[in-house]
């Protein structure tokens, strides 16, 4: 009896199961930062130091044989440039004032100063104004009395060496104010003192002030 044969069937090759990895992916290149202005600038600053730095070294050595005479180049060029400063620097603008109009000087004050040196009471009463006069008379003073007082002085050996005319400058009312120095000498003694004459519209002395008179007369 003929078995039965079965139909073999090719058999198939196993099955390989491999283990499911992920694909890899490309490697991630991220960009170089670029630098800031600041970093930038920083690193030229290092750059130009060390150069400088390299370059004096090297001037350095070349000069180092010369190093005294270099100093004293170096001081000379200093002084020089310090004096050229002085001298061409801009100046401080001088500090503005507004001069005043100077007079000429009064003829009546003039002669009042002609009469002290001579002793002259008439030239210097003369020279007062009407109202001057009268004030002075009030006051118990004369022309007798101003010569009395000049002749003191005479025979104290009182001289009225000069005077310097400073200025006058005009005033309300019409009136003037005329500035002198009179140089007084006694002896050995000298002594400059400041005279200040008023005027009135005329030209006529209203007003005689000085610290050598103060105490001898009264001011208006």
């Amino acid at each position: 009896m003929e078995e039965t044969r079965e139909t073999q069937q090719p058999g198939t090759a196993p099955v390989a199961y491999q283990p499911a990895y992920p694909a890899q992916q490309p490697p991630y290149y991220a960009p170089p930062m670029q630098a800031g202005r600041w970093l930038r600038f920083r690193r030229l600053c290092r750059l130009l130091l060390r150069r400088l730095w390299y370059a004096g070294t090297l001037i350095g050595r070349a000069l180092r044989p010369y190093a005294a005479f270099v100093v004293i180049v170096i001081a000379l060029l200093g002084v020089i440039g310090w004096m050229s400063y002085l001298l061409w620097a801009p100046k401080e603008a001088p500090a503005a004032f507004e001069r005043a109009e100077s007079l000429p000087p009064a003829p009546a004050v003039e002669t009042y100063i002609k009469g002290q040196q001579d002793y002259n009471a008439d030239m210097m009463w003369d020279a007062y104004s009407t109202d001057y006069q009268a004030n002075q008379l009030a006051n118990g003073a004369s022309k007798a009395t101003l010569q009395a007082q000049a002749s003191g002085m005479r025979s104290a050996g009182l001289q009225f060496v000069h005077s310097d005319y400073i200025g006058g400058v005009k005033l309300d009312g019409g009136r003037s104010m005329y500035f002198y120095t009179i140089d007084l000498a006694r002896a050995d003694q000298h002594g400059r003192f400041p005279y200040v004459f008023t005027a009135d519209a005329d030209g006529k002395i209203v007003d005689v002030d000085s610290p050598f008179l103060r105490p001898q007369t009264s001011s208006k």
